[in-house]
């Protein structure tokens, strides 16, 4: 006969030879039954003692009274490490040296781009999930363009209510953020801030206490009615302040000596700023009366003024002054326009960046005065990379350059026509006119293709071996093997991770390496998007009470910032999170 005992989950194998002996199954010695009592005494009292370690390991962790959520809008990873020589003390050092830095982060879809990266960071889901597959895409319901966060629904709220600006909301959002999940687990404040007004609406979650963005026009920062009737006292005395005013005339020289800047001045394929004929320090803030204040914004006074923004925000809303920790999300996004004019091989990008991390060393010591960073939990991120501008790359002796990708797709159009009769083939198009290729998705009209009895796949096809022939394209990736999973290698899995079966396209088609969208002309600066690495390698850093200081070059993707995060405040990880908790790094 045997005989199983468990204690507290311990348990010990017993098989009773006869009344006064028991043997264990495991070993050769026969033990008297005051002996097995000893042994059974033993493993009471250790699994006590486990269980009282185990317990004390269970224990949910000490929130923070602040968590600041920080996206910078296209930093590179490399920039912290070709810049940190020049960083000064408590700024970016802070979270690089005495944070965990994820070394080696990236995002493990495409496109890269600001929308679906900010809903991304902190919902723990690509756009397969959570719908964002753009800062806009082509609407199949009523055949128009869709911007991310529009919503006519709405008014504008500290704007004109009926102008395009205030109507936004995150409705076309899917799922929630950690700042949902912490209002839920804590009805924690939430207050979400950026230039941009997708920055501000898509990591603030469903509800905030408010959403607010930058509208150039007026130099006013605004809402929307899906979050109040009206502007919070502070906000208007902000707005009232008139600080972007300051901001015009203003000179942007270099913070450090000329030979402290790594490539020379205006290399090659920089663009300049708004009403400059030069592309070479110093610049100025020329405000123009059809540009507004978009001016500021592709300078580092930009980010002095959503710095300045920020505090006003702990202060009008008291935040991590209760006791449940709150949340501020802040998206600084000067440092997009300027890298999307001059490239990240410029001084200009440089220079931003290091001025970036004085006004973060005065933010941090704000946050450290105002409440104790002892208090504070930081995460810092990007929405993406971005590519060398093709000049500065063929330089290097890199196959770059400026394709035409639009003309290109009014070429397949005609391709088309030529191979299976006139039609109009892609939504977005006519006869005549270009097909409309939205961050490398078009569309099928599917009537016509119906009625030349057409299937996808073949068009499709046909397509894929037209753009393949022409040298342009690393890949074409049709819906239904998207939606199958039938995309093999690196490329493949992250374009299948950015797809989203509403709203993505027919057909996804993916350029080379260094090759963006143009006209063919340089000086037109760069962009992002793409799925290679100087698009998708980003730094990701948590800093607080709840993390281990280091550089970690685990594996680590922009959806496991959420997990983590939810990990360290101990609470419930968003509800569509297809990431997990880096839990290396947690204390």
């Amino acid at each position: 006969m045997a005989v199983k005992l468990y204690i507290l989950g311990y348990g010990a194998d017993f098989s009773v030879a006869d009344d006064k002996k028991m043997q264990s199954p495991r070993s050769k010695d026969v033990y008297s039954p005051s002996k097995s009592l000893m042994k059974i005494k033993t493993y009471f009292l250790f699994a006590l003692v486990a269980t009282g370690l185990a317990h004390l390991q269970a224990a949910p962790p000490k929130a923070p009274k602040l968590v600041v959520a920080i996206v910078v809008d296209q930093l590179r990873y490399d920039y912290l490490d070709r810049f940190h020589h020049q960083f000064g003390e408590g700024g970016l050092k802070l979270l690089t040296d005495e944070g965990a830095f994820m070394t080696f982060a990236q995002y493990d879809y495409s496109p890269t781009i600001t929308a679906p990266g900010h809903a991304s960071f902190f919902s723990g889901s690509s756009p397969m999930m959570h719908g964002i597959i753009g800062n806009e895409w082509f609407d199949k319901r009523t055949g128009q363009p869709m911007y991310c966060v529009s919503d006519d629904a709405v008014n504008g709220v500290g704007t004109d209510p009926q102008g395009k600006a205030g109507k936004m909301s995150p409705r076309n959002f899917i799922g929630s953020t950690v700042a949902d999940q912490m209002r839920l687990h804590w009805d924690s404040k939430v207050v979400a801030i950026s230039i941009k007004d997708r920055g501000a609406i898509l990591p603030g979650g469903k509800k905030p206490a408010g959403a607010f963005w930058f509208e150039s026009a007026t130099g006013n920062f605004i809402t929307s009615s899906y979050y109040m009737q009206e502007l919070p006292a502070w906000v208007k005395a902000f707005n009232d302040s008139k600080r972007p005013d300051a901001f015009i005339g203003q000179t942007w020289e270099r913070l450090l000596d000329e030979k402290e800047y790594l490539n020379p001045d205006d290399a090659a394929g920089e663009s300049s700023l708004a009403g400059e004929t030069t592309r070479t320090f110093p610049h100025q803030v020329i405000k123009e009366e059809k540009d507004g204040y978009e001016p500021i914004l592709s300078t580092p006074f930009g980010n002095q003024l959503l710095a300045e923004f920020a505090k006003a925000a702990i202060e009008g809303e008291n935040l991590g002054q209760g006791s449940k920790p709150d949340l501020l999300c802040v998206s600084f996004s000067s440092n997009d326009y300027c890298g999307h004019r001059f490239g990240p091989y410029s001084q200009e990008v440089q220079d931003i960046t290091l001025r970036m991390d004085r006004q973060f060393q005065e933010f941090f010591a704000y946050l450290d005065k105002k409440i104790g960073l002892t208090n504070v939990t930081i995460v810092l991120t990007a929405d993406h990379g971005v590519c060398p501008t093709p000049e500065n790359a063929q330089e290097q002796g890199l196959d770059a350059g400026r394709p035409p990708l639009s003309d290109m797709m009014n070429e397949l159009q005609e391709k088309l026509a030529e191979r299976f009769g006139p039609g109009r083939y892609f939504l977005g198009a006519k006869i005549g006119f270009k097909p409309r290729l939205s961050d490398g998705n078009l569309y099928f009209n599917y009537p016509v293709l119906i009625e030349k009895q057409l299937s996808p796949e073949t068009v499709t096809s046909f397509a894929r071996e037209w753009a393949l022939s022409t040298g342009v394209f690393h890949a074409v990736y049709g819906r239904e093997q998207l939606l199958d999973g039938r995309a093999p290698g690196v490329i493949g899995q992250r374009v299948m991770k950015g797809f989203n079966g509403e709203r993505s396209g027919d057909i996804v088609f993916i350029p080379k390496p260094f090759l963006i969208s143009g006209s063919g002309k340089p000086g037109a600066g760069t962009t992002h998007g793409s799925p290679f690495s100087y698009d998708t390698h980003i730094p990701v850093l948590f800093y607080g009470a709840s993390f281990k200081a280091g550089r970690y070059a685990d594996e680590f993707y922009i959806t496991d910032i959420a997990p983590t995060l939810s990990a360290a405040l101990g609470i419930q990880e968003p509800p569509a999170c297809m990431g997990k908790p880096m839990v290396k790094i947690l204390k």
